[in-house]
């Protein structure tokens, strides 16, 4: 009876603590960094930043890059809005631009899927004649209200 019992109790244990496991697994991958200012030992970017804001059915994405003025001689924005699957993230729309200019930025508006969760990737290359440099930023995750 007292085995019994002890079996029981460690179930029950077992079936509290279970379910908060599998949610910090589940929610691991909602998790990514934001980087706003890019690491020191870049060359040629001096500033990166993308943002994801959702304050209703649609997504605003803010990317900048900002290179050295007066060296760089153009800049390029490859940016993707990403949706949660359970696969893992899935691109829903895409925009490029360049510009021939030390600075860059791109801040499309696409409608979202109400209950869904989205994330920005920004591709950041900089270039400072025939040389370039190139860095990826991600925002933070957000859910559609």
């Amino acid at each position: 009876m007292k085995k019994l019992k002890r079996i029981l109790a460690l179930l029950c244990l077992f079936l509290l603590i279970c379910p908060t496991c599998l949610s910090f697994a589940a929610a691991e991958g909602l998790d990514t960094p934001v980087h706003e200012d890019p690491p020191v030992d870049l060359l040629y970017i001096t500033r990166a930043d993308c943002k994801l804001d959702i304050p209703g059915s649609s997504a605003n994405i803010t990317s900048f890059v900002k290179g050295t003025p007066g060296s760089t001689t153009k800049c390029e924005i490859d940016l993707s809005l990403q949706k949660w699957t359970l696969s893992g993230w899935d691109t829903v729309a895409t925009w490029a631009k360049i510009e021939n200019s030390w600075q860059a930025s791109l801040n499309p508006i696409r409608a979202v899927v109400s209950g869904q969760t989205y994330r920005a990737v920004a591709v950041f290359t900089v270039w400072n004649g025939s040389n370039s440099e190139t860095i990826t930023v991600t925002s933070g995750s957000v859910n559609a209200p």
